[in-house]
């Protein structure tokens, strides 16, 4: 018999199981029957002390030591009793059956001491001067709650332990029987499945090698018959299947070409895009790069398939978190600029665009990222700045030519006359009120030129905008009764000073109220406003954070309006809708208010009104580019 084999694998589980069973139950009984017997040899000796304590009670309390000793002579003579004495309330033998001479005298060893001091009863192990296991039994005598002395009883141990060996004896006796005769029935029961089933594997076998499998007449009415029928009726439907999947087979062949076909044509639309594509799976990794995403980020396909997408662009994190957000969020977000860091650690403006990828029934099975190179644009937009700059300059020109050319025009017709009416007295007081007058209106032309070209200089301290508000409105006061304007101030309560030049702003509040009481000459309403606002810094359209505080002036008039043909020109330095204004306040107050890294606008429309709108930060954030964006 082949260990191996069907019927080999019956006997030997069956008789595993058997074993197993018994020597649980070897184990189960024996440790009750043990714990039977220690539980019972214990509660006789504990009855021993207590019946001794009970019957010396009254003779240890009149020191009848004879009444004692015929105590402790009584108990010991009982069947495993190897000692019985009685302590007094000072630990000292008072009477003991087996050493007379250690009357009035305290027991040395653990055992003695903790059997003296205790103060409940307590059963203990202990091995005589014999060798003998015996267990020392100790109940305290108590004479209205105070100890009066102690009853020690020594009980061997010797026929307990003979009555667990014979227990275990009988039970392993029994288990061998058990075992025994389990195994018999178990080969009996293996013969009689094993033959059938063997018959059944070599049909098995048959069918597996492609061959006709031999039908198996079932001899029984059992499982094992209701098997045999079953396998024959399993070899016809195998037969009839086969065919079926061998016709299968060529159908899915020719499907496989076409779909071979499919992917060949969708890797060469991939390959012939422009735009660098990536594809990320529903754990973060990254699945493909087209060749044009190879381009762009310095990696190759290989390299980076099966890698999580923050690893990959760990230098240029953006590109993961949107490919995250997209993930989580199963919305697509498209148009994000940002420069992507490449492998060799160049840098180029990109535009990132991402949308979940669905595949079969329109599950989600991951993310397209589609990043678009911006180098070009970028180029573009850089030489249309630069046109605009020049044109802004040619303005700017145009605008401090028209301002200077006046003055000088009134120097040029003085100079002239100089030679000829200089012992004019007139002509030399003329000459003495108007030259200077001009000299310094020039000076001041550039000297307001060069406040915007120059550096910041800030002196920065706390600022209450409730304050500078009201300070501005009480410098146009007399303004403001004469046109019968009214002032209406809305300023939040909780608005916090701020950290900021105060001369400063004050200049631009200057400027925007005087822009707005000029609109107003008929009257009307101006509003001053200040509160929080949320639009300092807006979270990206891929981030989901809140926006960092800021504080916010508002001024607002009921005048005629900025026409929307000016407004890309109102913050350029010379230009003005005013009748004798220099267009430098308006220019002035959007630096300013760039210098402390906030940001200055207006909303007008052909209806009435125009609210300029002032959004700083608690602390000046001034940016290093801020200059090349300021008004021109």
């Amino acid at each position: 018999m082949r260990l191996a084999s069907l019927r080999a694998k019956l006997l030997w589980g069956t008789i595993l199981v058997i074993t197993l069973v018994m020597t649980g139950v070897f184990v189960v009984v024996d440790h009750r029957q043990g714990v039977a017997i220690v539980d019972e040899f214990q509660r006789r000796g504990e009855v021993l002390a207590r019946n001794l304590a009970a019957i010396s009670y009254g003779p240890l309390l009149l020191y009848n030591y004879t009444a004692l000793e015929q105590n402790v002579t009584q108990a010991a003579a009982e069947d495993d009793v190897r000692y019985a004495l009685v302590l007094d309330a000072d630990g000292k033998v008072a009477v003991h059956s087996g050493h007379p001479e250690r009357v009035g005298s305290a027991m040395e060893g653990a055992v003695p001491a903790r059997a003296a001091a205790a103060g409940e009863p307590l059963i203990q192990e202990s091995v005589t001067s014999r060798g003998e296991s015996i267990y020392d039994f100790a109940v305290p005598v108590r004479v209205e709650g105070r100890k009066w002395g102690t009853i020690r009883v020594g009980l061997s141990k010797q026929r307990m332990d003979a009555e667990i060996r014979k227990t275990r004896l009988e039970l392993g006796a029994l288990t061998l029987v058990t075992l025994l005769l389990g195994c018999g029935a178990a080969a009996v029961m293996a013969r009689r499945i094993a033959r059938p089933v063997q018959q059944l594997a070599e049909g098995a076998a048959a069918l597996s090698r492609g061959e006709a499998a031999p039908r198996i007449e079932a001899s029984t009415s059992d499982e094992i018959g209701r098997l045999a029928a079953a396998f024959n009726h399993m070899a016809v439907e195998l037969a009839e299947r086969r065919r079926a999947l061998e016709e299968a087979h060529h159908e899915l062949q020719r499907q496989f070409v076409e779909l071979a076909d499919l992917k060949s044509y969708t890797d060469n639309i991939l390959g012939s895009l422009a735009n660098g594509i990536v594809t990320v799976g529903l754990d973060g990794r990254v699945v493909t790069l087209n060749p044009a995403a190879e381009l762009l980020t310095g990696f190759f396909k290989g390299e980076v398939s099966g890698r999580y997408c923050s690893e990959i662009f760990a230098h240029t994190p953006a590109i993961s978190d949107i490919l995250m957000e997209t993930l989580a969020s199963r919305a697509p977000i498209t148009g994000v600029n940002l420069t992507l860091r490449r492998r060799n650690g160049s840098a180029m403006p990109v535009e990132f665009s991402t949308a979940p990828l669905k595949g079969g029934e329109g599950k989600d099975v991951g993310v397209i990222g589609v990043l678009r190179d911006l180098t070009l644009v970028r180029r573009l937009e850089s030489d249309l700045r630069r046109s605009d700059r020049l044109a802004a300059l040619g303005t700017l020109a145009a605008g401090l030519a028209h301002e200077i050319k006046n003055p000088l025009t009134a120097l040029v017709t003085f100079s002239r006359h100089l030679e000829r009416k200089f012992d004019d007295v007139r002509f030399r007081e003329r000459f003495q009120s108007v030259v200077p007058h001009e000299l310094e209106r020039i000076n001041a032309i550039v000297e307001r030129l060069l406040e915007l070209a120059r550096p910041a200089r800030m002196n920065v301290a706390l600022v209450r905008l409730p304050g500078l508000l009201d300070r501005v409105a009480e410098l146009y006061a007399n303004q403001i009764e004469a046109q019968q304007i009214e002032v209406v101030r809305e300023y939040g309560r909780d608005v916090p000073p701020i950290q900021a030049d105060q001369e400063g702003l004050y200049r631009v509040v200057v400027n925007l109220v005087a822009n707005a009481l000029d609109a107003m000459p008929a009257g009307g309403s101006l509003t001053l406003r200040a509160g929080w606002s949320e639009s300092g810094s807006q979270p990206t359209p891929w981030r989901r954070r809140s926006p960092d505080r800021r504080v916010r002036i508002e001024v607002e008039d009921t005048g005629d309006g900025i026409p929307a043909s000016e407004s890309d020109r109102i913050f350029n330095p010379f230009y003005t809708t005013k009748e004798g204004g220099t267009g430098i306040g308006l220019a002035l107050a959007h630096k300013i208010v760039e210098d402390h890294g906030g940001t200055i606008n207006f909303r007008s429309g052909r209806g009435p009104g125009t609210v300029f709108t002032v959004v700083l930060p608690l602390i000046p954030e001034p940016s290093a580019g801020a200059g090349d964006d300021a008004p021109r």
